[in-house]
Formats: C-alpha cells, structure tokens, sequence
C-alpha cells in the first residue's frame, strides 16, 4: 500500500487528533493554554476559559444569558461564530488554532486584556476618605471577595468591555472606577450591595460614543448589570448574573425608559444625555470646566476620556452602584 492512500484513509480518523497536536504546539506562554480544538459538546476547565473570553460576543441583546458552565454548548458555539465573523476567521463556531490566536492577541502577558491594564480596576485613591477607607488603594483587598476572586471577577469584565469595545468602533474605554473595599465604597457613597465591592463592576465612558449607544451595545455583550444615572456622567457595568457571591442581586438590571424611549436611572429621572441641556457644554458650564471634571459633551473626546478616568469618583456617589 502506498503511503499517500495511507495517508489519505488516516485523515479522517487522524483529524482531530492532528489539530489537538498543532494547538499543543501553537500555544503561547502569555495565554491561557488551549490544548485542544473545542467544538459543541467539549467540557471542561477550558471550555469555561473560552466562554470567559468570548460571552461578550453571544449574539443576542434580550436578556438571554450566556452562563459559564464549563459546557459547549449552542450559546457558546453562537458566541464563538460571531467573534470569528468579526475578526476574519472562519465562521464554523470551533475553537481551534486560528481563533486562540485571536484570543491570545486580546490578552496581556500578565493576565489582563489587550486595552484594559489592572490598574484601571484596582481601588483608587480619594484624599476625601481616611486611612482606613483608602488602605487598598492600588490593591483588589479589603472587599467582600478574596483579593484573588475580586482580580478573576475584573478580568471576567474585561473581556466584556473588550467586545463592547470592538463593536464600538475600537474606541478606547476609559475606567474611573473599579474594585473598591468595603470601607472606601462606604466613603464614597456607593450602593450598599455595590458590585464594585465584588471586581464585577466598572463606572465607564467611551471615546466618540453616546452614553446611549454604549449602553445599546453593553446589551449585546452579555453586561447583565447596566445603570445610568441623571446627576452622574457615566455607565455603570456588571457581571450581577454571574456574580455567585451576591445571590441577592443575580437578575437582569437594566434602564427602564420612558414614554419618550429615554432611559431612566432608579430614581426615575432620565439619564444624563437623555434630556436637552441648556448649553453644547452642559448646563451653563464652560466647555474646558466639562471637561477637567470628566464630564464633557454627550459624545465624548479622547481629552474628556482621560480627564474622566483621572478624576476618579465624585466625592458623593449617592448610593449609586
């Protein structure tokens, strides 16, 4: 027999066990390490590890949640067809070299995401609180998670806000809160049952988009928690859904609108952009003032963004999340 028709009846019994092979071999250090070609029905640590990178991509923006299972299922398979379709890859909805590539691009050496670093997220520092409030400053302790689940739960975010990202554009996304400590959230007024206390949440804006418009796609991207508030400037973004720590809070919480379609924060009152102001700046105020206080125009400039993210939380959050 020769060896290319042994070779030829081998392929269809080989294939897989080829492609596992050269994934093996692909795998980078500065990823998570895909040993294998995952399709529907794989399970496992790894499978779970591919739902983490792709959830933000499942294709669907009606509360229909995309769980972390460990379980490739067809929501997964959905979410990996639809990260493939955005980057060029083919769309076959298997995990295979090609698509790790992709993933291992997104990701840093050190664990975070190809736009997000970990300072962005660790607690912040605000000479408005004591000692004790800001003694986690630059640090995911004194939460109501371990240091260790607090940095998982971030890193969960930042593969979210990586696909709101890609769909927005390639705007970058600026962070002025993240992780916060029991204490400092306390100091600041957040929500009692925050997120934040948790790394599940992040208070954002995007460069050149609409609060709105972030909104739309965060609701496209498996954020099960999305606030707004009328007084306050940015989006607020959770993983509540996939957040085990805080039972209470494990539903879809998302803006009610109004007659008018404008979003409402929980109060009732519209968000902020979702109301005429009486001046391009906002209320009166200077558009250099707008600006050095992070709040700025309803689309956002780079300069605004930065400003945003430097700022950090306003003295008084007002028991917002």
């Amino acid at each position: 027999m020769s060896r290319k028709r042994a070779s030829v009846r081998l392929v269809p019994i080989c294939s897989l066990v080829l492609l596992s092979i050269l994934v093996a071999a692909w795998a980078p250090a500065s990823a998570y390490p895909f040993q294998r070609v995952l399709r529907r029905g794989s399970r496992g640590a790894d499978v779970k590890a591919l739902e983490t990178r792709v959830a933000g991509w499942y294709p669907r923006g009606d509360q229909t949640r995309m769980a972390l299972n460990r379980i490739f299922g067809l929501r997964t398979k959905r979410a990996v067809e639809a990260f493939q379709a955005h980057y060029g890859l083919v769309v076959d909805g298997i995990a295979g070299p090609a698509t790790f590539k992709v993933l291992d691009r997104l990701e840093n050496k050190n664990g975070s995401t190809a736009h997000f670093e970990w300072g962005e997220f660790k607690q912040n520092f605000n000479s408005s609180c004591g000692a004790q409030a800001n003694a986690y400053a630059g640090t995911f302790g004194g939460g109501m998670v371990a240091p260790r689940r607090a940095k998982r739960n971030a890193r969960r975010l930042m593969w979210r806000l990586e696909a709101v990202r890609a769909k927005g554009g390639r705007q970058p996304i600026g962070v002025n809160s993240g992780f916060r400590s029991v204490e400092y959230n306390s100091c600041i007024g957040g929500a009692a049952l925050s997120q934040h206390m948790y790394g599940t949440a992040a208070d954002n804006r995007m460069v050149a988009v609409s609060n709105r418009t972030e909104r739309v796609l965060a609701k496209r991207s498996q954020l099960s928690g999305i606030g707004c508030y009328s007084s306050l400037s940015h989006n607020h973004f959770d993983l509540r859904l996939d957040n085990a720590d805080l039972p209470a809070q494990r539903a879809w919480w998302w803006p009610q609108k109004d007659s008018k379609g404008r979003d409402l924060d929980a109060t009732g009152r519209p968000c902020w952009g979702e109301k005429k102001r009486a001046a391009k700046a906002g209320y009166g105020e200077s558009r250099a003032s707008r600006e050095q206080a992070g709040g700025g125009n309803l689309v956002p400039t780079e300069r605004e963004i930065q400003a945003f993210e430097t700022a950090g939380e306003v003295s008084e959050l007002g028991s917002a999340d």
